[in-house]
């Protein structure tokens, strides 16, 4: 990840193109605004942001290329669903299905029924050890790298529904849909990204303010 941390265009893998693509989707009257009418980001600052979103968007579509490509995913979800079919089964006290499913799992497989109900969900519930990076990690990290940034501007932030910092976090969002926040299902969104910022940010701007 160093080249990342470094300000060289050529080591991001990206070209000049993936960052020239994010700039001309960003606004920057609309993202300044947020820390107050007469704020300006230096030219440094806006293209460390532009480069960390550039390579964000790279790693979140490399992601979703690993996991549709990867059939360890399908068959998770496939072990999940006939684990819940199982435990369904259990509970309806359907005798008959339940010996004849039983017989045939004891048959091909040695285990009871329980057992191996309890070894698929195992199996669904195991952390895929081909997908390399958690799409949690990626929003952490854009979260705080951003952050950073902000932090050698020398801008006051502070966590709060209203606050600049969530403001501005938004509207980065909003002009790079799923970019620093991943899908919600909050009824109220604001509360449910602020939670997000607490979570990943948690103690980090205690320590730098």
């Amino acid at each position: 990840m160093r080249d990342q941390e470094t300000p060289n265009r050529r080591k991001l893998n990206l070209g000049i193109d993936a960052i020239g693509t994010v700039d001309t989707i960003l606004s920057w009257n609309k993202l300044e605004i947020c820390f107050g009418n007469s704020f300006k980001f230096s030219n440094e600052a806006k293209f460390e942001i532009t480069r960390e979103l550039a390579v964000q968007q790279g790693r979140l579509q490399r992601l979703k290329s690993e996991k549709k490509s990867n059939k360890m995913f399908d068959f998770q979800e496939d072990a999940k669903n006939i684990a819940e079919k199982i435990e369904s089964l259990i509970e309806s006290n359907d005798s008959r299905s339940l010996s004849f499913v039983s017989d045939i799992i004891k048959r091909e497989t040695g285990s009871e029924i329980k057992a191996f109900c309890d070894a698929l969900k195992a199996l669904a519930s195991t952390d895929n050890v081909f997908e390399t990076i958690r799409p949690n990690d990626l929003f952490r990290d854009i979260i705080r790298k951003i952050v950073k940034i902000l932090l050698k501007e020398k801008i006051p932030l502070s966590l709060h529904v209203q606050s600049a910092l969530n403001k501005f976090m938004t509207e980065l969002d909003r002009q790079l849909p799923e970019t620093i926040f991943p899908v919600s299902n909050a009824k109220y969104i604001e509360e449910g990204r602020i939670r997000i910022l607490k979570d990943y940010l948690r103690g980090y701007l205690r320590s730098n303010t």
